[in-house]
């Protein structure tokens, strides 16, 4: 009688653990994102001095002043992000390069397993060196870390992607 009282304890745990729902999560508090660490000249165009993170090999234009991306329409009417059908945010940054090689961008999440960042460029439409374009559709919010890479440069940075709050 015993063994079938176990029997029956562990088939009801196994259904309740695979009856749980885990709901996405929202991005860690302590999620600190990457400040600019340049001074943009508002001059310069896309050239290195146009664009405020990075260093002499890999720059881009960090438009989240506070290493946060809020996707959704903010309330003075524009949108940094744009929240997909499935539930993804979409963004745009402007990256120059002053090395040549082959240009890539990696993101992964730091706090917790998902899908790797989706990347959209255009290699062939622009030079090797100096600026381009690139689409970054990260698939949750959280807090990711984006690096890209060309010849012997390299360049991370860290975002807390969010959503607008509804009101």
């Amino acid at each position: 009688m015993s063994m079938r009282l176990l029997a029956i304890a562990m088939v009801a745990s196994a259904t309740l653990v695979a009856s749980t729902v885990v709901a996405p999560s929202a991005p860690a508090a302590s999620c600190s994102g990457t400040l600019p660490n340049l001074v943009k000249d508002p001059d310069a165009g896309f050239s290195a001095k146009g664009f405020n993170y990075g260093n002499g090999r890999i720059r881009v234009q960090l438009h989240r002043k506070d290493g946060v991306l809020r996707a959704g329409r903010l309330p003075s009417g524009g949108a940094a992000g744009i929240v997909n059908p499935d539930g993804s945010i979409y963004t745009k940054l402007g990256w120059w390069r002053g090395v040549s090689g082959t240009f890539a961008i990696t993101g992964v999440r730091l706090d917790r397993a998902a899908p790797p960042l989706r990347v959209s460029l255009h290699t062939a439409s622009y030079p090797t060196i100096g600026f381009i374009p690139s689409g970054l559709t990260f698939p949750t919010i959280g807090c990711w870390r984006v690096t890209a890479r060309q010849g012997i440069g390299s360049l991370s940075f860290v975002v807390r992607v969010t959503t607008v709050a509804k009101g």
